[in-house]
C-alpha cells in the first residue's frame, strides 16, 4: 500500500512539473515554485548536479526523483 501511494506521489509531481512546471515539494517550501532543471540517468548523477547547485549558492534545496526511467532534478524556481 505505501509503495502505491508513493507511486501516485512522485506520478502527480511529474505531471504537474509537466503541465505547469509548479508544485509544492514541501510544507516548508510550499510557498516556492519549483521547476525542473533537467533529466539524469542515475540517482547518483542526480544527486551529484544537485549537490554542486547547492553547494554553489544556486540553490537553497533540491529533490530528485524518478520519472518513468530518469530521474527528475526539481528545485526552487
Amino acid at each position: 500500500m505505501r509503495r502505491a501511494a508513493l507511486r501516485l506521489v512522485v506520478t502527480g509531481l511529474g505531471v504537474a512539473a509537466l503541465l505547469g512546471g509548479t508544485a509544492p515539494v514541501s510544507a516548508t517550501a510550499a510557498s516556492a515554485p519549483v521547476s525542473i532543471y533537467g533529466y539524469y540517468p542515475t540517482a547518483e548523477s542526480c544527486h551529484h548536479v544537485g549537490q554542486q547547485g547547492r553547494s554553489t549558492g544556486m540553490w537553497p534545496w533540491y529533490t530528485c526523483f524518478q520519472s518513468n526511467q530518469l530521474w527528475a532534478l526539481q528545485i526552487p524556481w
